[in-house]
């Protein structure tokens, strides 16, 4: 019998120098932020990686985290992002709405299987996993439930200004921090038979804990931050994801 299995090893002294969230950042596996998405068809579905209505982080060609029908968010942040992936060994992400990239990215959305995407990114910490993760939503059904998420990002003083001087409504508005989303799953069906799956955002009443202020702050600074005027070639669209 190995003698090990005998003892009582529960009361052990501490068996590490330095914090819980030192070892989380020492183990990331490069500078890259992950993505956070809801499988309905395609793929890794038919190859058994994950099942149908299933939100899910991918982690390599034949690996995906499965998180389940239903996972709980902190929006952090926000931008408006337009993908061309019709060639695939350079594909174009911008992150710049008033550019003409990006709006002609967003007018070949509308082609059926024209490998152009658009929509609202969103920088959110994802309790599961405890991560920084990008969820983007860029169907022509999932885009209308990013409003539904605004409500729930950081809300500054110097934000509900902005937003008074612009015209808007800011009665009630007081500051807040990030809030707690939970994002659902639900079948849509059109009249050919057709079916897919959709987030649904809804509120989230049990809180989630963040890594320190620095890590929020440092997370925010680098998803906000747009290099090449806004528009980038990625090469390698499965391996390296533009921040």
């Amino acid at each position: 019998m190995n003698e090990l299995a005998t003892l009582d090893l529960t009361q052990l002294p501490s068996t590490q120098i330095g914090s819980d969230e030192s070892y989380t950042e020492l183990a990331k596996g490069g500078d890259f932020l992950k993505y956070v998405k809801l499988y309905t068809k395609g793929k890794p579905i038919d190859k058994g990686l994950i099942p149908p209505g299933h939100w899910g982080v991918p982690e390599a060609d034949e690996e995906i985290t499965d998180l389940g029908g239903a996972i709980d968010v902190l929006p952090l942040a926000r931008r408006p992002k337009a993908l061309d992936s019709s060639d695939k060994s350079a594909v174009i992400v911008s992150y710049d709405e008033t550019t003409g990239a990006f709006q002609q990215i967003k007018a070949q959305s509308e082609v059926k299987d024209s490998g152009c995407q658009h929509g609202v990114s969103f920088l959110v910490f994802e309790r599961s996993t405890g991560q920084f993760l990008e969820l983007w939503l860029s169907s022509k059904s999932s885009r209308p439930e990013a409003k539904k998420i605004f409500p729930y990002l950081p809300l500054s003083q110097a934000d509900i200004d902005r937003k008074a001087a612009a015209g808007a409504d800011v009665e009630g508005l007081v500051p807040h921090g990030p809030l707690p989303v939970t994002l659902k799953v639900r079948l849509a069906e059109n009249k050919r038979d057709q079916s897919w799956h959709v987030p649904v955002a809804v509120k989230c009443s049990t809180p989630i804990k963040l890594p320190t202020t620095a890590v929020v702050v440092r997370e925010i600074n680098k998803f906000l931050t747009i290099k090449s005027g806004g528009v980038e070639k990625v090469e390698e669209p499965t391996k390296k994801r533009a921040r």
